[in-house]
């Protein structure tokens, strides 16, 4: 695990540095599940707007298959890809990624259940619920 020396331990600095290394590291570590995770939420965006694959397929220049392997999290998304999705459902992209980023007032919460549980999904999902996350 690589940190960066120039950072002083004992600042505040630190810590923050220190919580995104984790919250990062456990991101990847479980990368299948958070590609799941995101792929849901698109795909949940999307059943409440009444879109279609077929229909978001033509906006996205993606086949409705792939899509569907997106929302299922057996594909990851680059960010031209996720640009694209966004741009179809008509939304920005923090209604997707709002909750999987760290954010210091909300971060504490979902650090603490990231370690108290190591389960990325269920972790994500309940923070998701104590945040009622409404989408439009």
């Amino acid at each position: 695990m690589y940190m960066n020396n120039s950072v002083e331990k004992n600042t505040s600095q630190y810590k923050l540095n220190k919580e995104i290394l984790y919250l990062n590291q456990y991101i990847c570590n479980h990368k299948n599940k958070f590609n799941k995770e995101i792929g849901g939420v698109i795909k949940e965006i999307r059943i409440k707007k009444n879109i279609s694959l077929d229909e978001m397929s033509i906006h996205t220049f993606m086949s409705p298959i792939y899509l569907s392997q997106i929302e299922k999290g057996i594909n990851g998304i680059s960010l031209n890809k996720f640009v694209l999705i966004c741009n179809s459902l008509k939304i920005e992209s923090k209604e997707i990624l709002d909750d999987f980023l760290y954010y210091q007032n909300d971060y504490d919460l979902l650090f603490e259940e990231l370690q108290q549980y190591k389960n990325l999904s269920q972790t994500v999902i309940e923070f998701m619920k104590k945040k009622k996350i409404v989408y439009k």
